[in-house]
């Protein structure tokens, strides 16, 4: 080993770029114990990353090596290549407008590409890439918000609201692989030969089987993310559906409550969301 940066580090969990002699590699080194707060399920992880690479043009990092056991190490581990690149949120006040669209034209193909993996029915991925659960779509959701919002308070509005709308969701039919974390950090650039290249997309941890839209209206919240220049590059590919404009809302103010992060911003777009929704108005988290 020559040397070794610490990229990201929380209680028992920790994410290591080392940089080899022999062979001259880079590496990103994932680590989590057992009292790791995140899940790390990293066998799954690394289904998900041959699984993209395979069905995908998106550059995805080859996996080395994954270990759940804690056989031999006191940790779980994922090692895989390192991509080299600058995260989107980084490179993009640098880019010129030309830049800038080429980017977003591409975004916007790497995710239709990403939605084109289809599953059999609705629900989480195991590790061997099958669908868990009894595969239909409201429950699948009703499931996953259960597990994400942890506020009983909140889960229960959430789950009143998608109850009330539950009509908007009836001609929902086919299961696509879903991000559910596309930020502006886990996509990266890089400059080569005069151009901005996509490098790859980083963290499937909260990947499954759902429907394509959750990601797009998470991608309309999100300052930067879409373009007038994204849509069409989606579309090539992927349909938008009528009723997209309408179930928005509730796949947005999923992702502001699951998180409910008590900044001004955050509060200021959830209150924003209960409006449009006809919800109550939420004074504060809690």
């Amino acid at each position: 080993m020559i040397d070794c940066q610490i990229g990201n580090q929380h209680h028992d969990y920790l994410v290591l770029l080392v940089r080899l002699d022999c062979p001259s590699i880079q590496v990103v080194v994932k680590l989590a114990g057992p009292q790791a707060v995140m899940a790390c399920p990293f066998d799954r992880t690394a289904m998900l990353h041959r699984l993209v690479a395979a069905r995908t043009t998106i550059p995805m990092p080859e996996v080395l090596a994954v270990n759940m056991s804690y056989q031999t190490w006191p940790w779980r581990y994922l090692i895989k290549m390192h991509v080299p690149g600058q995260e989107w949120a980084v490179v993009r006040p640098k880019m010129s407008q030309e830049d800038l669209s080429g980017a977003y034209q591409q975004i916007g193909n790497a995710v239709a590409q990403l939605h084109t993996i289809h599953f059999p029915m609705f629900g989480e991925l195991d590790v061997d890439g099958s669908v868990q659960g009894d595969g239909l779509y409201l429950a699948a959701l009703t499931q996953r918000a259960q597990h994400s919002i942890k506020n009983a308070h909140l889960s229960d509005l959430f789950l009143s609201a998608l109850d009330e709308r539950r009509h908007l969701f009836s001609d929902v039919r086919q299961a696509s692989l879903c991000h559910e974390d596309l930020h502006h950090y886990n996509i990266l650039f890089q400059y080569r030969q005069g151009q901005w290249r996509l490098a790859t997309i980083l963290d499937f941890d909260k990947a499954w089987a759902g429907h394509h839209e959750i990601d797009l209206a998470r991608l309309d919240l999100w300052k930067g993310m879409t373009s007038n220049e994204f849509w069409p590059s989606y579309e090539a590919i992927c349909q938008i559906e009528p009723l997209y404009r309408q179930r928005r809302p509730i796949y947005q103010l999923l992702w502001c409550l699951e998180y409910a992060r008590p900044t001004a911003k955050h509060l200021a777009d959830t209150r924003r969301l209960c409006a449009e929704l006809g919800l109550p108005r939420l004074e504060r988290f809690e």
